[in-house]
């Protein structure tokens, strides 16, 4: 391993330290459970500069927790920074998994696989939230790779789906599961997870796996 990876490794073992304090801060009232926001607001930029650096702004990862970040003002709820620690975490776990160099280089089948993998494992272990962001993840590899056999511009999920779906290169049924698929990740990345069963986040992978052996072979 290239002394850059731990270098990045360390960076991301301070961000689970700083999780533990922001985690340990936790205040339940009868409205709702929060955590302190100035230890959650230090971990957070520091958790979005890594992914910053290490997976750039396009990738699903920063923009997903970004997403959640740019909505929280003054009170930072419990379950916006537990969703926000999954995504450090299922990031951290495709870097040291070796996903990452693979996917810059090329998309693969092999990475496809694994992609696909860890999603199942996140599952197996109950953890929805993380598991949908993957799977997310996996799509949003996909997509970029029929873009580039295309010539269309990379873009967004939702951008590329349009792209595509305007280039004719499916039909509108499967547009619309993209769109599906988005909106899940999207509520899971705003709470509200409650609204799919592991089932449901098993059906997305499956989809998403039948996709890529439907339109990338």
């Amino acid at each position: 391993m290239l002394k850059l990876d731990f270098t990045i490794i360390r960076k991301f073992d301070e961000l689970a330290e700083k999780a533990k304090k922001v985690n340990s801060s936790q205040q339940i009232t009868d409205i709702a459970a929060t955590v302190d926001s100035k230890k959650f607001q230090d971990w957070a930029t520091s958790a979005m500069n890594l992914l910053q650096q290490v997976f750039g702004e396009g990738s699903a990862y920063y923009r997903s927790f970004q997403s959640i970040y740019a909505k929280i003002i003054n009170i930072t709820y419990k379950e916006n920074f537990d969703n926000c620690r999954a995504i450090v975490q299922s990031a951290r776990d495709e870097f040291e998994g070796g996903g990452l160099s693979e996917i810059r280089l090329f998309l693969d089948h092999a990475v496809l696989e694994y992609l696909a993998g860890r999603t199942a494992d996140f599952l197996r272990r109950g953890e929805n939230v993380t598991a949908c962001i993957l799977a997310s993840v996996l799509l949003e590899q996909a997509l970029q790779h029929l873009c580039n056999n295309k010539g269309i511009a990379l873009g967004s999920v939702e951008e590329m789906n349009e792209a595509l779906y305007l280039a004719k290169s499916y039909q509108v049924g499967t547009q619309q599961r993209i769109k599906d698929w988005c909106c899940m990740k999207e509520d899971f990345i705003l709470g509200h997870g409650e609204r799919y069963r592991t089932a449901d986040v098993d059906e997305m992978l499956r989809g998403v796996q039948r996709f890529i052996s439907k339109e990338i072979g």
